[in-house]
């Protein structure tokens, strides 16, 4: 029989001969016994660490062949880089807890407070846990690797791999301190809301930033190394500098940035010790609820039972940071289109940003059930038929998306001056958005997701979600893309012919045949949801 990882008496109370060793070292074991329970539960979580374990081994090879690249050319252009890019790596670590809470908190510091083992101990193995994950380790293997980068001089080959553990246990203080800074936070529904809000604009509009980022890089190109230069001495730089110092031959320089790359992690450690010892035994406020009279939009819908699966879903659509998001990104995607628009020269490309609006909203409904969590067994229980449910989610997602995606397709167009395309832009968005509720239809009672669970941040993601989510995304787009070919023909002959026949000719077939994609998708996703209820209903409870 083969030997448990962890032992049941692991996290027990010391002996009076145990030590701290043994207590970091069941820590540790116990981070990935977790982990791997959760991917043998989950095996689409397990193929997505696979491939998130393949995709870091391709930034380590990619990152390697950048490394020999430097080393071919010069010194000062090898230093840097380096430091530019460490200094950025740093920084990253430190902000990765705001951007998302989809990393791995098994040994998370609220939940340990309570554990009979000193406070050194709890912090040791939460460190070493951290470092022995796949971006600890790739992180341990770059900086390890950044030697390359000075093969010329044989000191600064040895200092980087001498110094890349003390880089890596910067990049993971830094990143403990910030999750412990925000513990408190984090347990705040609206902090949460706010982060998620600011991060989806930034990942919504990361294509014109990276665009107006790179000129920006251009335009100061010739001042790149004195910015490393003064990173260098920083807490960020100094552990990528020292390597370079060396091998330019400045021992003192060497000398006193050592000090400083070797003061920093025990500058963080002190700093994440004394927050930690702040936060123990404080428990996490939460968020706030507050009673309001009424039934709210339950009393405003039909007494029916489609009539409460779409108060109800409108309510999340409302007040759930999950499907805010969705709302963000009609804000920002025209913006993000009117930008590569304007590049290109390509002015229809704004209004075509309302097909995407349209495609995006319509197709929201897909992770419904899987948004609803252990609520949906009130579906179950109370033999909700699968055409209320599937019609109640689309009553709810049109109040919201139609009227959103009106306007987009109206003032879109308005701004292009191209109001006789307005009947062909109406009938494509009109076939993506009622095939859209068609096919998400289908596919919400076929699949469910590993999503974030009501209260967590909108942005937090599990082990194998993202491929999970990729194979039902390109099976629900495939579909509407299919559907919507006859219309698609149509446009294209409106805009190359520049006939108003076209233009209407467009609008029909696209609602005609949007109607009944969604009318069959509804039967359809019905059909299924009545046999499969239940095995839905399992499924979601499992991924919680």
């Amino acid at each position: 029989m083969a030997e448990p990882l962890l032992t049941p008496g692991a996290l027990a109370a010391p002996s009076p001969r145990a030590g701290a060793l043994p207590r970091i070292r069941a820590l540790v074991q116990l981070r990935f016994v977790v982990m791997w329970n959760t991917l043998r539960r989950h095996p689409w979580q397990l193929v997505g660490a696979i491939i998130g374990a393949l995709y870091g081994l391709g930034v380590l090879g990619l990152v390697s062949a950048g490394l020999v690249a430097l080393a071919l050319g010069s010194a000062e252009l090898a230093r840097t880089v380096l430091i530019l890019a460490g200094s950025a790596l740093i920084v990253g670590w430190a902000i990765a807890p705001i951007l998302s809470t989809g990393m791995d908190r098994t040994l998370d510091p609220a939940r340990l407070a309570m554990m009979p083992m000193r406070e050194s101990v709890q912090l040791a193995g939460i460190s070493i846990a951290s470092l022995l994950g796949i971006p600890g380790i790739v992180t341990l293997l770059l900086s390890a690797g950044t030697a390359i980068a000075w093969f010329r001089s044989p000191g600064a080959m040895i200092a980087a791999i001498v110094l890349a553990p003390v880089a890596a246990a910067t990049c993971v203080l830094a990143c403990q301190l910030t999750v412990t800074a925000l513990s408190r936070a984090a347990g705040h529904r609206r902090f949460r809301e706010i982060i998620g809000g600011l991060v989806l604009l930034v990942l919504v509009l990361v294509g014109p930033l990276v665009s107006v980022a790179g000129a920006g890089v251009a335009s100061i190109a010739d001042r790149l190394p004195a910015l490393a230069n003064g990173l260098s001495w920083s807490p960020l730089g100094a552990v990528w500098a020292v390597p370079a110092e060396i091998a330019a031959g400045s021992g003192l320089s060497a000398a006193a940035k050592l000090l400083v790359a070797l003061a920093t992690p025990v500058v963080l450690l002190l700093a994440w010790a004394a927050l930690y010892r702040a936060n123990q035994g404080a428990v996490a406020a939460g968020s706030r609820t507050s009673a309001r009279a009424g039934l709210g939009w339950l009393g405003r819908f039909p007494a029916s039972p489609r009539g409460a699966v779409a108060a109800r879903a409108l309510i999340y659509w409302l007040r759930d940071p999950r499907y805010l998001q969705s709302l963000i990104v009609v804000l920002v995607m025209p913006v993000v289109f009117g930008f590569v628009s304007a590049s290109t020269s390509a002015p229809i490309m704004l209004p075509g940003s309302t097909v995407i609006v349209a495609a995006l909203l319509a197709l929201s409904t897909f992770t419904d059930i899987s948004y609803d969590g252990t609520a949906f067994s009130v579906h179950v229980l109370r033999g909700v038929r699968g055409i209320d449910d599937r019609l109640g989610r689309i009553w709810a997602n049109a109040i919201i998306a139609v009227p959103l995606i009106a306007i987009v397709a109206v003032v879109t167009t308005a701004l292009v001056g191209r109001f006789d395309q307005l009947p062909t832009l109406a009938g494509l968005t009109a076939v993506i958005t009622l095939a859209g509720f068609g096919v998400a239809s289908v596919c919400s009672a076929i699949f469910v997701m590993p999503v974030p669970q009501a209260g967590e941040n909108p942005f937090a993601s599990k082990p194998g979600a993202g491929m999970l989510s990729l194979i039902g995304m390109a099976g629900s787009y495939g579909a509407l893309t299919v559907i919507a070919l006859p219309t698609i023909a149509c446009t294209i002959a409106a805009g190359v012919t520049g006939r108003p026949f076209w233009a209407w000719l467009t609008l029909a077939v696209g609602v005609v045949t949007g109607l009944v994609a969604c009318w069959g998708g509804v039967r359809w996703g019905a059909a299924i949801f009545d046999r499969k209820a239940p095995d839905l209903f399992a499924r979601v409870s499992a991924q919680g």
